[in-house]
């Protein structure tokens, strides 16, 4: 009777060992969030004694200090601030040989007008669809018709800080960004924006400065 005791006993803890570990606990899963791992310091898990399972709490005791220390590889600047002005830059030397864009008589000179205005560069006379050139070699940073009273217009960079200007034209060829060659075609005279007739004006800029285009221009008439 002894042994055969003994042998349900052995029985029973065999069968019995698999149904406690099934209502056993889980192990508690320590997981870390953005939150935690954008903070400076590593976490430290601290657990905190309860009747029920483990429960981990993230503390950081590597919290950004207040104030910050500055770090010693920061070097202080101490270039003297110079605060920009709206006085336009004087013209810059170096200015490339400008060609005339298109051949016509000046309608309109660079300076006072007439009217009491200003004339910012000069019209040039044109046929309708004359094409017209660059100026000078160079990038174009605006080709579009937002601007007003200048109808279809191009702005092309030059060398030296020197800007053209190109408005009044049927129709562009060119694009934003693209690069043109002195005497390229960049578009065909026309009669848009605020004129009454066909004609181009033409704009030489140093940097944001208007100047007098006959005095860059290689010649000093269109009959080129």
């Amino acid at each position: 009777m002894g042994h055969f005791r003994k042998i349900i006993l052995v029985v029973f803890a065999a069968l019995a060992a698999p149904l406690l570990a099934g209502c056993m606990p889980d192990t508690p899963k320590t997981h870390l969030t953005w939150d935690v791992n954008t903070r400076l310091g590593k976490p430290r898990a601290v657990a905190t004694k309860s009747n029920s399972a483990k429960t981990y709490v993230y503390q950081d005791k590597y919290a950004t200090p207040t104030p910050r220390p500055a770090p010693n590889y920061v070097t202080k600047n101490n270039t003297a601030y110079t605060p920009v002005t709206a006085k336009p830059l004087a013209p810059v030397g170096g200015a490339p040989a400008f060609a005339w864009p298109v051949s016509g008589r000046v309608v309109s000179d660079f300076g006072a007008t007439s009217s009491g205005g200003k004339n910012d560069g000069i019209n040039i006379a044109t046929a309708m669809g004359v094409p017209v050139h660059a100026s000078a070699s160079g990038t174009v940073t605006y080709a579009g018709d937002e601007l007003k009273g200048y109808g279809n217009l191009v702005l092309i960079k030059h060398s030296g800080g020197y800007t053209t200007a190109y408005a009044h034209a049927e129709r562009l060829v060119v694009s934003k960004g693209d690069f043109v060659a002195r005497g390229q075609v960049i578009g065909y005279s026309g009669q848009t924006g605020d004129v009454s007739s066909p004609q181009l004006h033409f704009e030489i800029r140093s940097n944001t400065t208007p100047v007098n285009p006959r005095s860059y221009l290689t010649t000093t008439s269109a009959s080129n």
